[in-house]
């Protein structure tokens, strides 16, 4: 989210930018509480990026052109007395929330986040940490931060690019669209392999700032707007700008690889809109009313709180949230937001000398950045809970070598080749062994642990797992699609008398029974027609409302004298449920295909099982991948299916 939530000094006021930004945070808002609604309304961030990169380099150009130089101090002090003020305010109460509301792992990783959102590397730490569009982003309260680091690294680099091209006598609209064409390449290039990377990380997103830089450059010295000549063209151009605009809150969702190609429609949307509007008459009344124009005003601080408290909101609640709890959550952060420009913004921005705003602003977020430090190396102060929530507080358990990451279960879109090591296939050895193999995502990746220590000596195994890549030749993710038609031109070759196909099965938390049916005939036909004797299809895991350690610690924290319970009832979600019970229906009776439900292995009437033999091991670490005795449970379900 841009941080220039008002003109910057010496630039002509446009009240229709203020609008624009005003339907930019709304499309984000509306992502964040009701994404239904507006399904891909996240693409208000890429607006704001287009108009940050055009305001400020306005300013910058106008500086270039009546100074001949840029006095980078005072435009860093400048920046600072911009973003501090509510920034600071922000992770200072996310600190203060998260002592009440988080679990010591979970308050530890506030503390991170919060460091690198002081230190304006929040997009670098989150490409590290989570993925924007899964389940687990909701309870990060500080993820919306990632687009500060961006804008920030971009403002730290271009500025003294500018100068330097000044100097060189390299013009400055060649400089923006040449930088701005290799990014948007880099972007284009990455996005199909890696979306995660393309989205957070600074060169893949710069083109965005950079097109509303060209924009600035190509606009008269001293001015923010083009010559007020109201024609039919501009009209034309600004309607179509706001389609693009809208057509990417409606049209996209986040199952799409996204920035690449689609980033493309709001950006240029945005730019259209911005050229356009000041020759316009309905549009520039539209974008200038004045609701939207004060919603524009405070789009930096609305921006700032909507995201912690309805992630704080989830958290509390386990899972999701009321709606019109959500909607009372959305009219406070505007409430905040407007308390936050009257109270804090305007008397550092505008009352207070530069120098004594410093004083003020360098020492409170020096402050804020030493708290979140230290709540991250003290592991989330885990002396704020008792004794029985300390021994989950921090449970976690090392998949990466059981699951044989890096090898055989390949990291979601990270650009790892599509193919399997040969390690992946077990040889085929002195005494003649059924090969066994495994398809599918990470969910299958934890399954291999079990199936290896119960098949022993007796089978072969094959394993072909990749994270986020369900074994569907159709898949929606290019990366996928590459890789599963690897898998299954391998199985062809290998002809295995069996194979297991394992998986999350459904997108986030929503479950459509019949494309999952669909998608899974034309695998189950294709394994066929390889020569697979047996398909065994094993049917969703449990999956927890929330992670379970953190379910526990919250029962524990509530009643520290109950011992854990081997199962829990009514703490895992319906859905599971529900696609287990198609897929039985719909496999019973066909032909070399089983189905095993894994839900059966690890859950009855009296609940699913917390633990199998020992409350030291859980039956996971986190809503739903398999420890490694619950992995055992279900793979001795599958064995005793074959033939």
């Amino acid at each position: 989210m841009t941080t220039a939530a008002s003109h910057p000094q010496g630039l002509a006021y446009r009240a229709d930018i203020d609008g624009l930004r005003a339907i930019a945070v709304l499309a984000v808002i509306c992502y964040h509480a009701f994404p239904g609604l507006v399904p891909g309304g996240f693409v208000g961030v890429d607006v704001f990026f287009v108009i940050s990169g055009y305001l400020i380099t306005s300013l910058l150009r106008d500086e270039l052109a009546s100074r001949q130089r840029i006095r980078l101090g005072a435009f860093y002090m400048r920046r600072i007395r911009r973003l501090f003020p509510a920034l600071g305010l922000v992770l200072a109460a996310c600190l203060v929330a998260g002592w009440w509301l988080l679990v010591p792992s979970d308050y530890a990783m506030l503390g991170r986040h919060a460091a690198a959102s002081a230190g304006f590397i929040a997009n670098l730490v989150f490409w590290f940490d989570a993925d924007y569009f899964s389940p687990a982003a909701d309870t990060l309260p500080l993820l919306h931060l990632w687009s500060l680091g961006v804008e920030e690294q971009f403002y730290l680099a271009w500025p003294l690019l500018l100068v330097l091209a000044a100097r060189m006598g390299v013009g400055l609209r060649g400089l923006a669209v040449l930088a701005g064409v290799l990014s948007l390449a880099a972007c284009l290039m990455l996005t199909p392999k890696d979306p995660s990377a393309a989205f957070f990380l600074p060169f893949t997103r710069f083109w965005e700032l950079l097109a509303g830089a060209w924009l600035a450059l190509r606009s008269p010295v001293g001015t923010a707007a083009a010559p007020p000549r109201r024609h039919a063209l501009a009209e034309m151009a600004a309607v179509v700008g706001l389609a693009l605009v809208l057509v990417a809150c409606f049209i996209l969702d986040d199952q799409a690889a996204f920035p690449g190609w689609r980033a493309l429609l709001p950006v240029i949307g945005c730019l259209l809109m911005m050229t356009a509007t000041p020759a316009t008459r309905w549009m520039h009344w539209l974008l200038s009313r004045p609701a939207l124009v004060w919603i524009g005003l405070v789009s930096y601080p609305l921006y700032l709180w909507h995201w912690p408290l309805l992630s704080f909101a989830r958290i509390h609640a386990a899972g999701e949230v009321a709606p019109l709890l959500r909607l009372a959550l959305v009219a406070l952060a505007f409430a905040l937001a407007g308390l936050t420009w009257w109270l804090v913004e305007r008397p550092l921005r505008r009352r207070m000398r530069a120098r004594a705003a410093l004083l003020v602003l360098l020492p409170a977020m020096s402050v804020v950045l030493l708290a979140s430090l230290a709540v991250w190396g003290l592991r989330g102060i885990e002396s704020r809970a008792g004794e029985p929530v300390r021994a989950y507080a921090n449970y976690g358990y090392d998949w990466r070598e059981p699951s044989r990451e890096g090898r055989c279960s390949l990291t979601g879109a990270s650009g790892e080749p599509a193919m399997f090591l040969p390690e992946c296939v077990d040889p085929p050895g002195p005494a003649a062994r059924p090969l066994v193999a495994i398809w599918g995502d990470s969910h299958a990746a934890l399954l291999y642990p079990g199936l290896r220590e119960a098949a022993g000596d007796r089978l072969r195994l094959a394993q072909f797992t990749r994270s986020g890549c369900r074994p569907y030749l159709s898949s929606t993710k290019p990366f996928c699609r590459e890789s599963n038609a690897w898998v299954i031109a391998r199985i062809a070759e290998l002809q295995p008398e069996y194979a297991v196909l394992f998986s999350y099965w459904t997108a986030n938390d929503y479950v459509d029974p019949a494309q999952v049916l669909r998608d899974l005939d034309e695998t189950i036909v294709a394994m066929q027609d390889a020569g697979v004797r047996q398909v065994v299809v094993v049917g969703p895991a449990p999956r927890w409302r929330e992670w379970l350690p953190k379910l526990l610690v919250r029962r524990y924290d509530a009643a520290p004298f109950l011992r854990v319970p081997q199962r829990l009832h009514g703490e895992t979600l319906p859905e599971p449920g529900v696609l287990d019970r198609a897929l039985a229906t719909a496999l019973a009776g066909r032909t070399g295909v089983t189905h095993v439900s894994a839900l059966d292995r690890l859950c009855d009437l009296r609940g699913c099982l917390v633990y199998v033999d020992d409350p030291g091991e859980l039956t996971t670490w986190d809503y739903g991948h398999l420890g490694p005795r619950a992995s055992r449970r279900v793979a001795d379900g599958v064995l005793d299916a074959l033939d």
